[in-house]
């Protein structure tokens, strides 16, 4: 029997960089061509500026609606961790190169200093005589860490100028089906009335879209409530800071636990001012000659088991109450973790409670109560359709991938690649639709296929997220091991009784 030969490799293309992507001189996507739908776009986070990218670049009109008045009017300042596999994959895909902070080494401590765990390649450089064993670098994974905020800004730079419209706070939509056409009418609560071709809610876990289309969708009314909030149980605080002399702040991402509270820490930026996102404290100069704007900004989350009520009043308090609570929970823990909280400036500290839903059924997303049917032409993407714990890092890089797969699927419909007999400076290689393999169906057909296929991705990541906001707050996150904290903690609760691994809601009076 011959011995099979290796497979080739396989080099990608020069032109694109195997992006699939031909960049134009200007860097910026080409006009729309004239045949080209209409989509608009409801929410400029990650995900909706990011899917307003990939169908420029394909040569789609698109239109993004914002409630906020500006880039800058809310507080986004906390940190991403974009995944190899997923988000970092998904931006490659965009032609979207970013400058983060990297980090080489994930280690785990009680609040009294005890070692639970290390892994990554940097894990021997914190301390010679520990070394560590089954390390998940081995797969040379890298993970990049940076602000929402800079990616967003990248994002939202990329775009054709005008795609972006600022305080436009989205109320209701109307389909419109005939035989010629398929529409969305989108209103406003300005007064507007503005039409499109398809429509994509990107607008977070309190979409605005989302309930419009649930309640449009479901033949049976149950549905429309199927997918309520569903709290956590746990208060997450969020700062900003300058890092510390300190090993563990040095390109390190390092957590604390006691078994109810937890304290994780990850660089956040090089950038003197945190790329815009970092309010100065009196004194500060922004300058690239201070020594602390030499040292990567840190990004630090608190999180603790607290009732709702209290969580969501501690959410609106004064700064000064979000400090003096984190003090209070962890002063005394092992360093760097006091100074760290001591230094942040109380303007670069906000908190809230963690919510999260149920991940969709694809089914209720095409199960029309009226006469359009399977035929909607209105989609969600995002937040605003699995909304996720923040404990498994996992929102934008769902979102990241959501977008570049939507504009794929879509691109694979006739409607929106009309014309493949040659490629488009800056927009997409003829062969993407071709290699891929064209729908059969229409746009609805395509959109059904990516409902099933996102619902189908994000399930486990929604469910497994729950879990690791229950077992990161409980006695099974002082479980040993040289992995991600939250698969340790997911291994131990197994072999513990589940009244201990449960997540307890309580009052705690000493942390009014």
């Amino acid at each position: 029997m011959l011995a099979r030969a290796p497979p080739a490799k396989v080099a990608p293309c020069k032109p694109c960089m195997g992006t699939g992507l031909v960049p134009t001189p200007c860097g910026k996507p080409q006009k729309p061509h004239l045949e080209s739908p209409r989509v608009a776009i409801v929410g400029a986070g990650i995900g909706g500026a990011a899917l307003a990218l990939a169908l420029q670049q394909r040569g789609v009109h698109v239109s993004l609606f914002e409630r906020d008045t500006s880039f800058s009017m809310r507080k986004q300042g906390y940190g991403l961790t974009l995944q190899k596999y997923s988000g970092a994959a998904a931006l490659k895909q965009l032609g979207v190169l970013l400058d983060g902070v990297g980090s080489n080494a994930n280690i785990s401590l009680t609040a009294a200093g005890r070692e639970l765990g290390r892994y990554g390649h940097g894990t021997r450089l914190y301390n010679d005589q520990k070394v560590a064993v089954n390390s998940a670098s081995d797969a040379g994974r890298k993970n990049v860490h940076l602000p929402r905020q800079a990616l967003r800004r990248v994002l939202l730079e990329k775009l054709s100028p005008g795609t972006v419209h600022w305080g436009k706070k989205f109320k209701n939509y109307k389909e419109t089906t005939c035989s010629t056409s398929s529409g969305v009418e989108l209103q406003f609560e300005d007064g507007d009335r503005l039409s499109f071709d398809l429509l994509v809610g990107a607008d977070g876990i309190f979409s605005a879209v989302r309930p419009v289309k649930l309640a449009k969708n479901s033949r049976d009314a149950a549905v429309g409530e199927a997918y309520p909030l569903h709290y956590l149980g746990v208060f997450v605080m969020l700062g900003i800071c300058h890092g510390v002399s300190h090993p563990l702040c040095d390109h390190k991402v390092f957590q604390v636990v006691d078994g109810t509270t937890r304290i994780y820490v990850m660089p956040f930026s090089r950038s003197c001012d945190g790329d815009g996102c970092l309010a100065l404290r009196q004194g500060d100069e922004v300058s690239t000659q201070n020594n602390k704007a030499t040292v990567p900004l840190l990004m630090w989350q608190l999180s603790f088991p607290i009732s709702e009520e209290k969580a969501i009043e501690l959410a609106k308090a004064d700064p000064a109450k979000l400090l003096s609570e984190a003090v209070e929970r962890c002063g005394s823990w092992v360093d760097p973790v006091p100074e760290l909280i001591s230094s942040t400036s109380i303007q670069n500290l906000s908190g809230y409670p963690a919510y999260d839903r149920a991940c969709l059924n694809a089914g209720d997303l095409r199960n029309m109560s009226d006469e359009h049917s399977a035929a909607s032409r209105v989609t969600l993407i995002g937040d605003a359709a699995h909304p996720m714990s923040p404990f498994k890092g996992q929102g934008a890089n769902q979102a990241l991938l959501d977008a570049v797969q939507l504009a794929r699927a879509l691109f694979r419909t006739p409607t929106f690649s009309p014309s493949r007999s040659k490629h488009r400076q800056g927009l997409v290689w003829q062969s993407e639709s071709c290699s891929a393999g064209l729908f059969d169906g229409d746009v609805a057909t395509a959109l059904s296929d990516f409902e099933k296929t996102m619902c189908t991705r994000s399930k486990e990541k929604v469910r497994l997220s729950r879990d690791a906001a229950a077992y990161l707050h409980s006695n099974a996150a002082l479980a040993e091991g040289n992995c991600v904290r939250a698969h340790a903690a997911a291994r131990a609760a197994k072999s513990l009784t589940d009244d201990t691994t449960k997540l307890k809601v309580f009052d705690d009076s000493s942390h009014t």
